[in-house]
């Protein structure tokens, strides 16, 4: 972290915002370092830290986060937003209240959740596992990057957001990886922070929707969404067109979980 915060802020001279929304998600044993807890930054004018009750406490429509900084017109600049975004009185009371309940909150919350987070990652890395599709583990957060490439029709966008379309006709909320700015097709996160009873039936709907979507014949797809994206048209001066592509703007529509 520090080698980090040396090169973007000795060398380039940049900010660094250092957003731990996960920081108290962390299970497996691993021990999660804060920005806040090092004793030297290489520059805390230019250390910014950013965190919200949305994943640690699951409190994702209260939209309460905090920002901490040394630097005062970064301070000055975010009161000026506060006054038409700020967090109402009774939100604040009512989370003021709950973060002094700290025994609680050390010993029974956060291990019960920890517990509860890994044995639903686990639950759902061993389906995925059975129906064939590996994923990238993580010690962190609410969710894994599964990789679905091998039951794409054609290794391209296109058929990542066709993919996607089939599982969300089978009640299958998964994120596509172009969501998120994925530069290689048919990758998706699955969050797992649910039930065990909802993880098992999404892994029976997932196993038999494939099972399907593969005996489905093959059609050929000469437009990559991908070579769209990172290649745009030219118009008749050889300038690149501003119209965007019908497939750039459904994925303006994916909803992100």
């Amino acid at each position: 972290m520090l080698i980090c915060l040396y090169f973007s802020i000795h060398r380039y001279e940049l900010h660094v915002i250092m957003d731990e929304i996960y920081m108290l998600s962390v299970y497996d044993d691993t021990t999660f370092t804060s920005v806040l807890s090092l004793d030297c930054l290489p520059d805390p004018e230019r250390t910014h830290f950013m965190w919200g009750f949305s994943k640690d406490f699951g409190m994702s429509g209260i939209r309460v986060g905090v920002l901490y900084t040394r630097n005062h017109e970064i301070r000055k600049a975010v009161n000026q937003l506060a006054v038409f975004h700020s967090c109402p009185g009774p939100v604040q009371h009512v989370l003021s209240q709950f973060l002094r309940d700290r025994d609680w909150l050390d010993n029974v919350f956060f291990p019960t959740n920890k517990k509860r987070l890994k044995e639903a990652q686990n639950i759902l890395v061993d389906g995925l596992a059975d129906v064939g599709i590996p994923v990238l583990r993580s010690s962190g957060g609410l969710y894994v990057w599964a990789d679905f490439r091998k039951f794409l029709k054609s290794q391209t966008f296109e058929a990542e957001l066709e993919l996607w379309q089939k599982l969300l006709d089978k009640k299958l909320l998964i994120s596509p990886g172009k969501a998120f700015y994925c530069c290689e097709p048919g990758w998706f996160r699955l969050v797992f922070s649910n039930s065990a009873d909802t993880i098992y039936l999404c892994i029976q709907r997932l196993e038999q929707m494939l099972h399907s979507y593969a005996a489905e014949p093959v059609t050929n797809n000469t437009t990559s969404t991908a070579d769209a994206l990172c290649n745009p048209e030219k118009d008749s001066s050889g300038k690149p067109s501003s119209t965007r592509g019908k497939d750039v703007s459904q994925l303006k529509n994916i909803l992100v979980y």
